[in-house]
């Protein structure tokens, strides 16, 4: 998706963490100011000032662009974020420096080329950002897990101890287990930091989900009924999509998660892995991911279709099919306002018998002629009244005589 500019004149802004450089130009190309200055809100404001809002600044999506974009807009000076990835491939120069990307900027801005990236508003930006790190100090956690059982397997010690290192009650005296005091040490080093990384990621735990009621309680509730969805994935669905309103199709958000993979072919020849398969949200994969696992762990009619994926497509595109699978669901779901169905989910029809309602059929005001039952084929008689007497004498004692005297 492109931006359409509907100014006069329009600025393309090449920014740093200290120093941006920014480039005016009109729709014809004719550039009329270029300078590099300081990174602050009132510097940009006196650059841009003799355009008024008159002018179309676009920028780069790099990490530091929250302050700026919040900036204009606050002033209602229009503006864009630009995709980084595509905004380096549309410009293709021999030569690299500030003044020619903003140059470059200001190009594609003129000529409405500029690819648009998602400017994520700023009242859920910040919480989006803490679920973020929440993640980083979860993952520190396993790392730190992993390297007190590593530690204790050099000390020669294999037996397993993973269910132990769960519960805090049961982790202290672990540090026992060796008598080399500076392995006891290390140990002890690793708990404290295991213990200090559960009292903030508890303490963000309630603080995120205060924030996610407040902000969309509707579709936390929602997300939450998928099967295998926890608090953390519920969340990290959440923020990371933010509005599903901004994808037009299940297949633009599927591409978005990473859940479908991007082709690299030429003449009918499959080139390898392609580097656009880096474009999107790798946090919705890994949520998707995660439901994945919990669902072919915790629910057999799952558990049943991944076997069939794993038989005839192998074990990581049939994973890759169900994190698609999950991703499009969630897509109807934010957009329908509805909850999880496991029938729906796997395509299961309902046994009528169960749902009268699937009995109908339409008779287009006509009477349906009444069912009648067919008699038993000839010789199917004897067959059952020889059944019935065998299991009965069965039931009565001595079974052999009574089946002897019923085939004679």
């Amino acid at each position: 998706m492109f931006f359409n500019v509907t100014t006069k004149y329009v600025c393309g802004i090449d920014l740093h963490a200290k120093t941006l450089t920014a480039c005016v130009m009109d729709l014809n190309g004719q550039i009329f100011k270029k300078k590099t200055i300081p990174c602050q809100v009132q510097s940009v404001l006196a650059y841009l000032a003799p355009w008024g809002k008159d002018i179309t600044v676009g920028v780069e999506s790099t990490y530091n662009w929250y302050w700026l974009i919040d900036a204009l807009k606050q002033y209602e000076i229009p503006c864009c974020l630009g995709h980084a990835l595509y905004i380096k491939r549309k410009m293709s120069s021999k030569h690299k420096s500030d003044p020619v990307d903003a140059r470059g900027i200001a190009d594609l801005l003129r000529t409405n080329q500029f690819p648009l990236a998602y400017s994520y508003p700023a009242e859920m930006r910040t919480v989006r950002d803490l679920l973020r790190r929440r993640h980083l100090f979860v993952r520190r956690r396993a790392a730190t897990f992993t390297h007190f059982q590593n530690s204790l397997h050099q000390d020669g010690y294999i037996e397993k101890i993973s269910t132990k290192l769960q519960y805090k009650s049961t982790r202290w005296p672990l540090i026992e287990l060796t008598s080399n005091k500076d392995l006891q040490k290390i140990l002890s080093t690793d708990l404290e930091y295991i213990a200090a990384l559960d009292t903030i990621v508890n303490d963000l735990d309630k603080t995120l989900l205060e924030k996610a009621r407040y902000h969309n309680r509707k579709h936390l509730d929602a997300l939450q009924t998928i099967a295998g969805c926890g608090f953390s994935t519920s969340l990290t669905v959440l923020y990371e999509t933010h509005t599903i309103d901004r994808f037009k199709t299940p297949q633009c958000y599927s591409s978005y998660c990473r859940v479908v993979g991007a082709q690299n072919e030429s003449a009918g020849k499959n080139l390898g892995g392609a580097a656009n398969n880096k474009i999107g949200n790798p946090h919705l994969k890994w949520a998707f991911s995660e439901i994945g696992v919990s669902m072919i762990k915790n629910y057999p009619v799952v558990k049943e279709w991944f076997d069939k994926q794993v038989a005839v497509y192998g074990k990581p595109k049939a994973h890759a099919r169900l994190r698609h699978k999950i991703a499009v669901t969630v897509y109807y779901m934010l957009k329908n306002d509805t909850v999880f169905d496991m029938d729906k989910f796997l395509g299961i029809t309902k046994n009528r018998a169960e749902n009268p309602q699937q009995q109908w059929t339409e008779t287009s005001g006509q009477q349906s002629e009444p069912i009648v039952k067919a008699d038993n084929p000839p010789g199917l008689s004897q067959e059952i009244e020889l059944k019935e007497s065998i299991n009965q004498n069965i039931r009565d004692g001595n079974p052999c005589a009574q089946l002897a005297n019923a085939r004679s």
